[in-house]
């Protein structure tokens, strides 16, 4: 069973199966409430007497039996809905974390938020209202039938020949309704998406006077939706408008049938009134079925974009949780990656790094500087080539283990929207607030947290936005230092500050290298004039490889970048 929604199911079936035992219970206690009072008619008409204390007695058992029979079965229908919902909500969000990192670059956020609330809510409504009336009136449909059957059995068939038009009207509503609901989600998706493009550039949005296209793009947006919406709200009333015409057909042609029964002597007034009582009831539960099931596949079009993640592949794992100690920490040899086929991005880079050495990757934008980095964390995995992480192949480590050995400090420094203890601690859950305060003493960054009113409980806003660039980056800084990995890279952090600032990272930088595995992309050639070795990327190759003394001998690429930087 691939759909994870269905085994969440079978998973709490009992519960499910107790719902349609107690659906049967309740059906039954009409029934037999039913034939009761026709018995007693039949009997008053043949002048016969009725025993009403018995009759009541037994007229409120079976009240009694059928009010128990739906309380519980409410309450069993509950907690099947709740403990399946919560099942399946979790694994969806545990799956979340388990994905490839590719996935991410693939699909937008909108559209994985709007998975993760919107359609996820859809299997809520399912459970706790489409399957309960489905189970219901299933349950009830079959106990009238055979009732009915019980009384004359022609007049079951009568009622089973209006049957086929129910099932062909509401499959070409399920197939409209169907569709609709599928650009529905999709369209919902785009304005979602819109949405968050505006309040993410907001910045920009107002800098460039960008407010009124974004509007007409939102607007033209909604006015989809509601396009489809109205298709859909009239095609739903529709629906409704021949499930209301379809319940008359059979209640009045059974009717005039059971009348010629009387009157030919087949049937006793008494069956009759019984047979119009549960004529109604029967005939909501006969006909409401197939709508019920049609409810329940338009829920079913977003349990199925739910599904989509989570029919996706894990992130690659193997089970290596250590190095060779004499190993060389970084070695490449021959990778190539492309992000989509035929558009290579490296091609058969190979290199190594030893241990306590520093490596600066330069070159132009577009020259896979920041693939390098992505293939070291393990988001990605190598399309040809093998990467070896100290001595051993990347795909045989454990991938949590690996990146263990990896801190990460990146120009684009993300920072949840917590306290600042609270972001370094990401590093390290277990780390106390001394291991805290001392990492950020390093970063040199301690001294300005302490100047703040909460100090180090102060919330840093969505992303960081209440701190200054140079801030969030000391506090990336002190991320690295809690962590304190052998191995660290760095997305040129230096970048987008300024000058008094970055004299500020560089020193913490610097403390941060110490003793480590160092391996950098330099925007600046000046910030890495002292590292080990210099790879010069182009067009997804290394075109040169040295010191920067020996590099600016050649005269090559990078004197070329060097002289345009210093120009």
């Amino acid at each position: 069973m691939k759909n994870v929604f269905l085994k969440c199911v079978w998973r709490y079936s009992p519960l499910f199966l107790l719902e349609l035992v107690l659906a049967w219970v309740l059906a039954r206690a009409v029934v037999e409430g039913n034939s009761l009072i026709g018995a007693a008619v039949d009997s008053l008409l043949a002048g016969e007497g009725v025993e009403y204390t018995s009759f009541l007695a037994y007229l409120l058992i079976l009240t009694g039996i059928g009010f128990l029979a739906s309380f519980f079965k409410s309450l069993a229908a509950s907690h099947f809905s709740i403990r399946v919902q919560t099942r399946y909500k979790t694994l969806v969000a545990q799956k979340l974390y388990r994905l490839e990192y590719r996935y991410f670059d693939e699909n937008g956020s909108a559209t994985v938020i709007n998975k993760m609330n919107a359609d996820i809510a859809e299997a809520d409504s399912l459970l706790s209202e489409s399957l309960p009336f489905i189970c219901t009136d299933a349950v009830a449909a079959v106990t009238y039938a055979f009732y009915v059957a019980s009384i004359n059995r022609s007049l079951l068939l009568v009622m089973l020949l209006c049957y086929p038009i129910v099932l062909w009207i509401t499959n070409r509503v399920v197939k409209k309704l169907k569709s609709l609901k599928k650009v529905h989600r999709q369209k919902s998706d785009n304005i979602t998406e819109i949405a968050q493009d505006c309040m993410s550039g907001i910045l920009v949005l107002r800098a460039f006077g960008a407010e009124e296209h974004f509007g007409k793009k939102l607007a033209r947006a909604a006015d989809d939706l509601v396009e489809n919406e109205e298709k859909r709200t009239r095609t739903s009333n529709n629906a409704i408008l021949i499930r209301r015409i379809l319940g008359w057909m059979p209640n009045i042609i059974c009717a005039i049938y059971a009348y010629v029964l009387v009157t030919r002597g087949d049937v006793s007034i008494g069956g009759l009134m019984t047979f119009i009582l549960i004529l109604g009831r029967f005939v909501d539960s006969f006909v409401g079925l197939p709508f019920d099931v049609v409810d329940a596949r338009e829920h079913w079009v977003c349990i199925r974009r739910v599904e989509d993640i989570l029919q996706q592949r894990d992130e690659e794992s193997g089970t290596e949780i250590c190095g060779l100690k004499d190993a060389d920490a970084l070695v490449f040899d021959k990778v190539s990656f492309a992000y989509t086929k035929d558009v290579p991005v490296l091609r058969e880079i190979s290199f190594r790094i030893p241990n306590g050495s520093t490596v600066a990757f330069v070159g132009d934008s577009g020259g896979g500087k920041s693939t390098i980095f992505h293939l070291l964390c393990g988001f990605y995995r190598p399309c040809g080539g093998d990467y070896l992480l100290y001595g051993k192949n990347f795909r045989d480590w454990n991938v949590e283990a690996a990146r263990e050995q990896i801190a990460l400090v990146s120009q684009n420094v993300f920072l949840f929207p917590d306290t600042i203890r609270a972001n370094v601690a990401y590093a390290n859950r277990a780390a106390d607030d001394e291991a805290i305060r001392e990492a950020c003493r390093n970063a040199g960054i301690h001294d300005f947290i302490m100047s703040l009113p909460e100090q180090y409980d102060t919330e840093v806003g969505e992303r960081g936005v209440l701190l200054s660039g140079g801030e969030r980056q000391r506090i990336s800084i002190a991320r690295a230092f809690l962590k304190n990995a052998p191995i660290l890279l760095m997305d040129e952090p230096t970048s987008a500050v300024d000058v008094e600032t970055e004299s500020l990272i560089q020193a913490a930088m610097e403390r941060l290298s110490e003793g480590r595995t160092c391996v950098i992309i330099a925007h600046r050639l000046s910030t890495v004039r002292h590292a080990d070795r210099i790879l010069v990327l182009k067009d997804g190759v290394i075109a040169e490889s040295g010191t920067h003394e020996s590099l600016m001998a050649g005269n090559g690429i990078y004197t070329a970048m060097y002289g345009e930087e210093e120009a």
